[in-house]
């Protein structure tokens, strides 16, 4: 059987059998012109390990991941062969999907079609939309209506790398307190062995390298300019940035200066009042505030000095109940503390 996928190899100079046996023993270069795509896809991981028992024949596997899927064989002949169908299950439009969308143990591919996004699921509507915020929102929306999940979070949303063929998951959102505009999702993207972040907003998308997390605020700033000069927002210290990941907060959080104030107010949880404080850093020109939700996600605040912070963490707090008042939140030394 001839493959469409033209693939080459090259080594892992980090893999070693003995050392590092978990490294990616090789990496693929796919040559998708078969399929009638132009871009190539640069990094495909291939694994490889002994097995201590023979299986038949098979002696070695070798693995890799496609999309999601996890593919074995017991040589690389057959693995390209594996490669290949599984492209040609996923390949439509002469272009590979940009996003995919999962619910519950299932998951559907999302295309880039003219100038905007298309999917559809077996049996169910085609659904168009010029951008992924505003498509992930319409199809958690209909998966809740027909009662396949409860709430929006139970369905999840990835970007596939056309570099690896790798799906990622969002990285964090970013929020504007009008309803009409969907959260905006930040994805980690890969290229040429180095990361960045992307925001895809309507018709396009912004990139920035990921610099140990500190990209998410230049974003946060070129996102925020953008959606002014659109009418989308009035003042970009609307935007806050949510569903950031515990690791990645750490990570970001090791990086940043902190404030020598913090801020401090009582909320109602499930056990009664519980005193929170959320620390306050410099990220110039920001000062950022970071409180932990019900959900081990963060959330962060940014603003041009204190005062506007503080009624911004007060204002977002009291708008779903969080506190009653918005002099509740309190700026704090530790001596106060």
């Amino acid at each position: 059987m001839i493959n469409i996928a033209n693939i080459t190899y090259r080594k892992n100079p980090y893999y070693s059998e003995r050392s590092a046996p978990d490294q990616p023993r090789l990496f693929a270069e796919l040559d998708l012109s078969g399929y009638g795509i132009k871009n190539r896809v640069k990094a495909l991981a291939i694994y490889y390990r002994k097995l201590a028992r023979p299986v038949g024949p098979i002696r070695v596997v070798y693995t890799t991941y496609v999309a999601g899927l996890i593919l074995e064989t017991g040589n690389l002949q057959r693995l390209e062969q594996a490669i290949d169908e599984t492209l040609k299950s996923i390949i439509r439009f002469e272009r590979l999907p940009e996003y995919f969308f999962r619910v519950e143990d299932k998951a559907w591919p999302i295309f880039h079609v003219q100038d905007g996004l298309t999917t559809r699921y077996p049996g169910g509507p085609v659904f168009s939309t010029p951008d992924i915020a505003s498509l992930r929102l319409w199809l958690a929306d209909h998966f809740k209506t027909i009662g396949r999940i409860r709430n929006r979070r139970e369905m999840d949303l990835v970007y596939l790398s056309g570099y690896d063929l790798q799906l990622y998951a969002p990285y964090c959102v970013l929020r504007t307190p009008d309803e009409s505009v969907a959260d905006i999702p930040i994805f980690p993207v890969k290229k040429q062995e180095q990361w960045f972040l992307m925001a895809p907003v309507n018709h396009q998308s912004f990139t920035v390298e990921f610099a140990d997390g500190k990209g998410i605020f230049s974003l946060f700033k070129q996102v925020g300019d953008y959606l002014i000069e659109h009418g989308q927002l009035r003042d970009p210290y609307e935007i806050t940035i949510r569903k950031l990941g515990a690791d990645a907060w750490k990570n970001l959080e090791s990086g940043m200066f902190p404030n020598s104030q913090h801020l401090s107010y009582e909320r109602e949880l499930d056990s009664g009042f519980k005193k929170i404080e959320n620390p306050i850093f410099r990220e110039a020109p920001f000062f950022v505030a970071a409180r932990t939700n019900r959900l081990g996600r963060v959330v962060l605040y940014l603003a041009p000095d204190m005062p506007d912070l503080r009624h911004r963490v007060a204002s977002d707090l009291y708008s779903y109940g969080a506190i009653k008042d918005l002099n509740a939140v309190k700026t704090i030394t530790p001596e106060m503390a």
